[in-house]
């Protein structure tokens, strides 16, 4: 049950997908999530360590049903990784309606994975979407915000945050003009610099690419407004997450009243 979420055909089918280790369990319950099913290594189930019995002593017993497995079993289902010999399922929720997340706010703040591929990527941006206050994460083509890894690199954020998972941009694009959110892309070159731009008091939506192509021409067409962060001479580009963090900072501090200066003390 367990390999078959590691796989996107898996999650699909199952409606599940995996957590994995101490620290992301002790986040989703603190989260109030509900797990499905709970393996542990034997060696883990015998640990007396405060942590540890807390930590399993909060799982829900209700709902969810935990299992020892052999070591050898374990380490062959996290590959080496040693955040804690543990692994859960965890439903994958249904995606809120868009429209009642952008009224509920009095700026919406959408920020838009449009088929990034490294799903480590995607969970670094949901995680720096967190920090900076998103409404919801949007998730375009094979963003695959519930990839393992893309759980792992959240650290936590995903439990957090609303997810509207989209088969492409023709499907979310006349919903997000319907509310009167701003679109904005991020491109390399030949855009507003980013310190130059303004942003709309109704909301945004911020579009982030591909980490090989970007955002695809005909998209960048539809958009309201493109930007481009200014860069040292013979640098082409910033890495999709590190892009994200400015972009999302800059319209912090533009729209929500984020105090950019460092107050002498």
């Amino acid at each position: 049950m367990v390999r078959r979420t590691l796989t996107a055909v898996g999650r699909q089918q199952t409606g599940l997908y995996p957590i994995e280790g101490i620290r992301l369990h002790e986040r989703a319950l603190r989260a109030g999530l509900n797990f499905e099913l709970t393996i542990l290594a034997e060696t883990l189930a015998q640990d007396n360590s405060p942590r540890i019995h807390e930590l399993l002593a909060h799982l829900p017993p209700a709902t969810c049903h935990l299992q020892p497995i052999p070591d050898a079993a374990m380490a062959e289902l996290v590959n080496g990784r040693d955040l804690g010999h543990l692994i859960s399922l965890v439903k994958i929720p249904p995606s809120p309606d868009l429209a009642e997340l952008v009224t509920a706010v009095s700026h919406p703040l959408l920020l838009v994975a449009a088929d990034v591929v490294d799903p480590g990527n995607v969970g670094a941006m949901v995680r720096t979407g967190h920090a900076s206050g998103i409404t919801a994460f949007i998730s375009l083509g094979v963003s695959d915000p519930y990839h393992p890894k893309a759980v792992r690199t959240s650290m936590g954020s995903l439990f957090k945050t609303a997810v509207c998972p989209y088969p492409d941009a023709a499907a979310l694009l006349p919903q997000l003009r319907q509310l009167g959110i701003e679109t904005v892309g991020a491109s390399a070159n030949d855009g507003v610099l980013l310190p130059q731009a303004r942003f709309s008091e109704r909301g945004t939506a911020v579009f982030m690419g591909n980490e090989y192509h970007g955002l695809p021409a005909h998209l960048l067409r539809q958009l309201d407004q493109r930007i481009t962060i200014p860069m040292a001479v013979g640098v082409d580009s910033l890495s999709v997450n590190a892009a994200t963090a400015v972009i999302l900072y800059e319209i912090m501090c533009q729209v929500s009243g984020v105090k950019c200066q460092v107050n002498d003390t």
